[in-house]
Order: C-alpha cells, then sequence, then structure tokens
C-alpha cells in the first residue's frame, strides 16, 4: 500500500496578497473621498468604500497615501488634505493651500 498522501490542490485558492491594489483602486480611493464634504475620518472609509475595496486595501490604500504625502490625516484621524493629481509633484502644503487673511496675519507666510 502506498501512505504517501497527496496534498489537495484548490484552485479557488487566491495567489496575490490581499493588500495589494492598483492605479484604479487608488484613483477610486481619491475620488470617493474628494466628494465627501468635510472630508471622511478614518474610521468611516470602511463603510464609504467597501464593498468595492476591502478593509486590507483600504488600510494599504491609505498607508501609500499617507507616505506619499497624497493625503495628510491629523491626529484626531480626520483627513484634512488630499494631493490633486495635477499639482507637481515638489510643492508643499503650505504652497498649495488657501488659508485664510486672519491666518496669515497671525502666523505669517510660510
Amino acid at each position: 500500500m502506498n501512505d504517501i498522501k497527496r496534498k489537495k490542490v484548490n484552485k479557488k485558492r487566491r495567489l496575490h496578497a490581499l493588500n495589494e491594489f492598483t492605479d484604479s483602486e487608488v484613483e477610486y480611493f481619491i475620488n470617493r473621498i474628494k466628494d465627501v464634504k468635510p472630508f471622511p475620518k478614518m474610521r468611516d472609509l470602511k463603510g464609504l468604500l467597501s464593498p468595492t475595496l476591502s478593509l486590507d486595501k483600504i488600510n494599504a490604500i491609505l498607508k501609500y497615501l499617507e507616505r506619499s504625502n497624497g493625503i495628510i490625516v491629523d491626529l484626531d484621524g480626520n483627513i484634512v488634505w488630499i494631493k490633486e493629481n495635477n499639482l507637481k509633484q515638489d510643492t508643499e502644503l503650505s504652497e498649495t493651500a488657501n488659508f485664510s487673511k486672519e491666518f496669515v496675519e497671525r502666523f505669517g507666510k510660510f
């Protein structure tokens, strides 16, 4: 008798990581967030983006955009700024933001 067991092959098994994402998914993420005024909190993203994006993809895209300076999230978990696609790569927040007159008078230009 042959006591060697054969390994079952699951054809439905995922061959890619759950947190991999495409450029189109990043664009979908950004476009959905831009539609919400004021920008949503991080805890609201799952309800806003699912079922199109899984929670793993949402977290991966969020971290990617934070590291690449595509978005800025404050300490309370609020998304406060999204970089527009038509801006130069080297622009900073102070160059692209529209500060109020009172803010500029109090803190000066950056």
